[in-house]
């Protein structure tokens, strides 16, 4: 069983094809219809995810009828963290429980080559810190269509343990419509120290004392 992350499918929505550009940057002419974008898309995460892996959709799955694009994914495990333009409750009704927040894990290989394990925190918004942050977890997001990663730079700096796994970033970055695997992820995180370091509050708490 494998973990796959994917943000902002927008099945069905029609506006998109009048609003590529803003909707999505990456993608633009590249399909004619929304139907013609639906079946692309399910197509690509079908490609990749097996029916027992688990597949982490970050929000804005779909505008309406949720049931009829989660019954064209065979993967069996499928958990929806809630975005802004989720039904509620339709949504529900197909996937259970939708939080705003979920925790997990992403498994890899250690620098000593070891398998090894982080936390991640799944939202549908990028946060500036979350729970586990200072702990080194990492944390995961869309929303942004890809638009707002060197934002994020310039706010938190380049070591940070966050990204965007939105379709519009993961097409930027890979060329494909995939959902990312969870051994791409833990590599990308390991392979930084994080944006908010444990060091910072005890320096922190010292130079609030008197004193000091």
């Amino acid at each position: 069983m494998r973990r796959f992350f994917i943000a902002d499918p927008h099945f069905g929505c029609e506006r998109f094809i009048n609003n590529f550009p803003r909707c999505r940057p990456h993608t633009t002419d590249l399909f004619a219809s929304i139907e013609e974008h639906d079946e692309y898309l399910l197509e690509a995460i079908n490609m990749v995810v097996d029916e027992k892996d688990e597949l982490h959709i970050l929000g804005d799955f779909c505008y309406k009828r949720p049931g009829k694009y989660r019954s064209r994914i065979k993967c069996r495990h499928v958990f929806l963290t809630r975005g802004n333009h989720d039904p509620v409750r339709a949504s529900r009704n197909v996937f259970g429980e939708i939080p705003f927040v979920r925790h997990t894990k992403v498994r890899g290989i250690d620098e000593d080559g070891n398998p090894h394990s982080l936390k991640v925190v799944l939202c549908h918004t990028p946060m500036a810190f979350w729970d586990g942050s200072h702990k080194g977890w990492g944390h995961l997001y869309g929303h942004c269509h890809g638009q707002r990663e060197m934002t994020m730079d310039k706010g938190l700096g380049w070591t940070r343990r966050s990204m965007d796994v939105g379709v519009d970033h993961i097409v930027k970055e890979t060329g494909g419509f995939s959902p990312l695997d969870e051994e791409e992820i833990f590599g990308r995180f390991a392979s930084v120290v994080g944006h908010d370091l444990p060091s910072f509050y005890p320096n922190h708490r010292a130079m609030q004392e008197p004193g000091t």
